[in-house]
C-alpha cells in the first residue's frame, strides 16, 4: 500500500513539474512575442515619422514656401485662391566673401474652381518688388556692372522659367532689361511694379498655379563692402471672380 502511494505521489509531482515547464515555455513565448510586437510598433512609428518629415520637406522645397511665409486665402462661392509670399530678405556685403551674392525670393498663387461651377475662377493680382533700404549707388545710366541687379521670372510648373524682359516702372524712373534680363536697381528705394493686373484663371474642376521668382545679384567688391539691401518680392491681391 505504501509503495502505491509513493508511486502516485511521484507521478503527481512529475505532472506538476511538466505543467510548470509548459507554463514557463508558454510565458517565454508570450514575452518574446510581446517584445517583438513592441519593437515592430516602435519601428513603424519611426518609419511613419521619417516619411511624414521628408514628405513635408519635399513639398516645402517644391512650393518654395518657408517657415515665415505669408498666406492669403480668398474664398468665393465657387472657387478659392491662395497667395503665398516668402517674406522680405536683408543682405549686407562684408569682406569675408570671395564672389558675388545671388539672393532668391519666391512667391506663388493658385486658383481652384469647383466642379459644378458655371464659369471659370479668376484672380487678379499685382507682383511687386519692394525695396526698403538700398545703400548701393544710383547709376544715371543703367549698366550690367552695377553694384546690385535683379532679374524676375515666372513659371507654371516650377521647372521651366520665363524671364521678364519688358520695361518696369519704379519710383521716379523706368527700368529697362540689360544683359541676361537683369535690371539695374542701384540706389532705388520704393516699389518696382513687376506685373500689374495679371489675371490667373482656372476652369471648373481645375487648379491653376503660377510661380514668381526674383534673383537679386549683389556685387562683392571694394565699392560694395558694408552696404545693405532690404527687399521683398510679393504678390498683392486685387480682385477675384
Amino acid at each position: 500500500m505504501n509503495k502505491r502511494v509513493t508511486d502516485t505521489s511521484s507521478k503527481v509531482k512529475n505532472e506538476i513539474d511538466e505543467d510548470l515547464e509548459i507554463k514557463k515555455v508558454a510565458h517565454s513565448k508570450n514575452y518574446t512575442q510581446t517584445l517583438l510586437l513592441i519593437i515592430l510598433i516602435v519601428l513603424f512609428a519611426l518609419t511613419l515619422f521619417c516619411s511624414c518629415f521628408y514628405i513635408s520637406k519635399y513639398y516645402e522645397n517644391k512650393n518654395k514656401v518657408k517657415g515665415n511665409a505669408e498666406l492669403i486665402e480668398i474664398s468665393k462661392e465657387s472657387n478659392k485662391s491662395l497667395i503665398t509670399n516668402n517674406g522680405p530678405f536683408e543682405r549686407v556685403i562684408d569682406d569675408t566673401l570671395s564672389e558675388d551674392v545671388v539672393v532668391e525670393s519666391f512667391a506663388n498663387v493658385e486658383v481652384t474652381t469647383d466642379d459644378d461651377s458655371k464659369q471659370d475662377g479668376v484672380l487678379v493680382y499685382d507682383v511687386k518688388y519692394e525695396i526698403s533700404q538700398n545703400d548701393f549707388d544710383f547709376n544715371p545710366i543703367s549698366t550690367i556692372s552695377s553694384g546690385v541687379l535683379v532679374r524676375f521670372s515666372y513659371s507654371f510648373d516650377n521647372k521651366e522659367w520665363t524671364n521678364a524682359n519688358y520695361v518696369l516702372t519704379a519710383p521716379s524712373t523706368t527700368l529697362s532689361p540689360l544683359m541676361s534680363n537683369y535690371y539695374d536697381v542701384g540706389g532705388i528705394v520704393g516699389t518696382i511694379n513687376v506685373s500689374t493686373n495679371y489675371k490667373l484663371s482656372s476652369k471648373p474642376g481645375e487648379t491653376k498655379k503660377m510661380y514668381w521668382k526674383s534673383e537679386t545679384l549683389i556685387r562683392n567688391n571694394s565699392e560694395t563692402v558694408g552696404k545693405a539691401l532690404k527687399a521683398n518680392l510679393k504678390i498683392e491681391y486685387k480682385e477675384s471672380a
